[in-house]
């Protein structure tokens, strides 16, 4: 405690220093949900947009911006702490895991140094303070107000503001997922006419379906947009006839890609690289890294935003922020590389890694026997939408081409590079091309000394990972070796050797078995030879061996007693592995069958809500209802459509 005293008196003393040199600016952050870079400032002709393209011809236009998860909840938790979602154990999406109490909400500096700092509205920051996943003392440490109600407008008078308006009306549930009808009632009704975008003229990415859902789709996305770039520019017109334009640093940007197929909740170049414009009034254009007008091929990233901002204001930086300041008098030199993480996205299970010099984007994918973009072709929410089921529809009966197959068959490569700038749509891959060896093990390289050095936390699965926050914040546990020897799991997922992994499903700690499992389902029909040691997991301590061996078995033999485990798993007090339990038996198919009754049970007794109802009366994770659900309905007997 002491030394954080010590922390705040030198960002006081600094920040007294800074507002007599001059008038403290007001920050603005304008931020929106679910796109990629549609905007005619970044040379979308097809784009509507004259309010934010006014706004990067008048500030500063980022080309390499990037996203540390394709998912909203992981890149808030970045965005909030300056901490990459990795090491922080945010990864996992909704997840609510712990963290320590000395990590504050980097807004909470700003209030300290004398800001009047409001959220309207969103938080969704997927953390919490205690195991409870309480986080209300986290919102309220950052922020005099956070409510739809929040506005710059009710700052005391003297006080500079930091105000942030969170637009959703770009949202994936808009854009391209729920009925058309929602769409028109929520969005294009606030369009005139001749505003609307016609499909017919609707620019599709090279692997979409040339289709009339598709082109309507693409049309409806950037519907959304301009109505977004309408709303931007009633928010700027406010500031002026406020007569606070002069005094205020104007930031935009998204919370991830595009939420439309092979965007969010992808590792791709559509699903991370986001749009990031700042606007600098003249009066502080000297803290602005080159002129209005100007775009900055600088590498950055949602972890750089909180330090920015203690920078930019000449506070003190605390050492645990992950990012670097992209702003201010100085700046730190950019970073060679970021990276970033794709991990559990409602139900579907994934683990992977990736890192991007700004050109070229690898991705490290641990579980190889998922679709690319599994999210378009396995996942219960994207399914209500008409471009996920066309895809869907098309994968069925085998119509897919080869570069739709890239991203929507059945399984990935373990390592894929991409050269984002030759290729924006990531359809080819060139980590088999020799000319890139040397690329490929450098950023390998590269990656896994961060992923050691900052002990990223989403190779520890969630149900152990819920039971170890009873003890502490796990990213304090972390760096016990004992409790998470990390560089012993990454050595087991690259193992190919049926061999190897037997004898690993042997190890002392639950976490590498774990992980043999999982390897052992990347190398699929030749883990026959790991039936017997997989039937032994099946009565291990840990739920997590436990239920991935039950789900893998049936796919290598006859497996009742795999499919009766996951069946008592859905009644486990830990609620994650109740959620895993449940995709496993989704994942089963049809061996599931004799357990169609039971999972009924568990459905109306665990339903979030969300989409069975009524609300169960222990209701968990809305995960758990969304695999249930997809189960029943693949067997023929969910019976609430």
């Amino acid at each position: 405690m002491p030394f954080r005293f010590f922390l705040l008196f030198l960002s006081g003393f600094l920040f007294f220093s800074l507002s007599h040199a001059q008038d403290r600016p007001n920050i603005l952050w304008i931020t929106t949900e679910d796109i990629s870079r549609e905007l005619g400032c970044y040379g979308d002709e097809y784009a509507d947009t004259p309010n934010l393209d006014k706004l990067a011809e008048n500030g500063i236009r980022y080309t390499r911006f990037f996203a540390e998860s394709p998912m909203c909840a992981p890149s808030r938790s970045t965005i909030i702490t300056g901490i990459h979602n990795g090491p922080l154990g945010s990864s996992q999406m909704r997840s609510l895991h712990r963290i320590p109490e000395r990590i504050r909400p980097f807004s909470a500096y700003l209030r300290d140094a004398g800001y009047y700092c409001v959220n309207n509205s969103k938080t969704d920051y997927n953390l919490a303070r205690d195991d409870s996943g309480e986080n209300k003392e986290f919102v309220d440490e950052g922020w005099d107000q956070s409510s739809p109600q929040a506005h710059w407008k009710n700052a005391p008078e003297g006080k500079p503001f930091f105000c942030i308006f969170n637009y959703v009306d770009t949202h994936q549930s808009r854009a391209s997922r729920n009925d058309y009808d929602y769409f028109v009632e929520k969005v294009q009704s606030k369009l005139a006419e001749e505003r609307i975008h016609d499909p017919d003229k609707a620019p599709l990415p090279p692997h979409y379906p040339d289709s009339k859902i598709f082109r309507k789709t693409v049309a409806r996305y950037h519907d959304c947009i301009t109505v977004l770039d309408d709303y931007v520019g009633n928010v700027l017109a406010e500031l002026e006839e406020a007569g606070h334009a002069d005094d205020t640093i104007v930031f935009f940007y998204s919370d991830h890609g595009a939420g439309m197929p092979t965007g969010k909740a992808c590792v791709s170049d559509y699903g991370l690289r986001c749009p990031l414009i700042i606007h600098f009034p003249d009066k502080y254009r000297h803290l602005a890294p080159s002129d209005n007008g100007s775009v900055s091929d600088r590498l950055t990233c949602f972890s750089d935003l909180a330090p920015t901002m203690l920078h930019l204001l000449g506070l003190t930086v605390p050492s645990e922020m992950s990012g670097v300041p992209f702003l201010g008098a100085t700046m730190p030199e950019a970073p060679k590389y970021v990276h970033g993480t794709r991990d559990r996205m409602d139900e579907t299970l994934e683990t992977t890694r990736w890192i991007t010099d700004g050109q070229y984007l690898l991705v490290r994918s641990y579980q190889t026997d998922l679709a690319y973009d599994q999210q378009t072709v396995t996942s219960f929410y994207n399914g209500n939408g008409e471009g996920c089921q066309e895809i869907r529809d098309l994968k069925e009966a085998r119509k897919l081409n080869d570069m739709q197959l890239h991203f929507w068959g059945d399984r990935r490569p373990a390592v894929m590079l991409f050269d984002s700038e030759a290729d924006p749509w990531n359809t080819t891959d060139l980590a088999t091309d020799p000319a890139h060896f040397q690329r490929v093990d450098e950023m390998l390289a590269a990656l896994e000394t961060e992923l050691v050095s900052k002990r990223d936390l989403g190779f520890w699965p969630e149900p152990e990972l819920a039971d170890a926050e009873k003890e502490a914040p796990a990213r304090e546990l972390a760096f016990s070796r004992d409790r998470y020897p990390i560089e012993r799991i990454l050595e087991t997922a690259k193992l190919q050797s049926v061999k190897e992994l037997k004898a690993r499903l042997s190890e002392n700690h639950f976490v590498v078995r774990y992980w043999a499992i999982l390897a052992l389902a990347n190398i699929g029909a030749d883990a026959r030879g790991a039936i017997p040691q997989l039937k032994e997991c099946l009565t291990d301590e840990s739920a997590s061996v436990r239920i991935e061996a039950a789900t893998l078995l049936p796919s290598l033999t006859d497996s009742p007693e795999s499919v009766a485990l996951l069946t008592r798993e859905l009644d486990s007090p830990n609620e994650w592995a109740a959620c895993r339990a449940a995709r496993g038996l989704e994942e089963i198919g049809e061996a599931a069958r004799p357990s169609i009754e039971k999972m009924k049970e568990a459905l109306d007794r665990g339903s979030s809500g969300h989409t069975h109802k009524p609300k169960g009366p222990e209701a968990i994770n809305y995960g758990f209802e969304f695999s249930l659900i997809t189960a029943l309905r693949e067997l023929g007997a969910y019976e609430k459509e």
